[in-house]
């Protein structure tokens, strides 16, 4: 069996005592724990993002519920996966051409790309909407 792990920062939580209490944070990054993002329900890719047909979503996954068909998920961290405005940000600026952003998210300095580059990125665009 493998350990279970804050869904926010990846710390061991098997110093918390089970079921886990609707109170228990983690130790490290102080997230509730007793949340859609630990749960083995919880499917960011579903419309109400949880498996369980008959449980009501909270609207925040991040914050304590009072959910009876949570059940903690074992590998709910996922450390490389960014959120959806970085993921998109990092890819126009690969499409354009541009440095890759900094991360405060100011994106490097960089001289202005040669004609060849914006054709390259004209047709990596276009490629994407055919």
């Amino acid at each position: 069996m493998s350990e279970l792990l804050c869904w926010n920062c990846g710390e061991n939580l098997d110093d918390i005592p089970r079921p886990i209490s609707r109170h228990a944070t983690c130790g490290n990054c102080f997230n509730e724990l007793h949340c859609c993002r630990l749960c083995r329900h919880y499917d960011p890719k579903r419309t109400m993002q949880c498996f369980e047909d008959r449980a009501d979503p909270p609207l925040q996954k991040e914050n304590a519920n009072f959910c009876d068909f949570y059940s903690p998920q074992f590998g709910a961290f996922e450390g490389s996966i960014a959120s959806k405005s970085e993921s998109a940000q990092s890819e126009l600026n690969v499409l354009f051409g541009k440095g890759e952003p900094t991360k405060s998210g100011v994106e490097e300095e960089h001289e202005p790309a040669a004609l060849s580059d914006e054709e390259a990125a004209k047709k990596r665009l276009d490629d994407l909407f055919n």
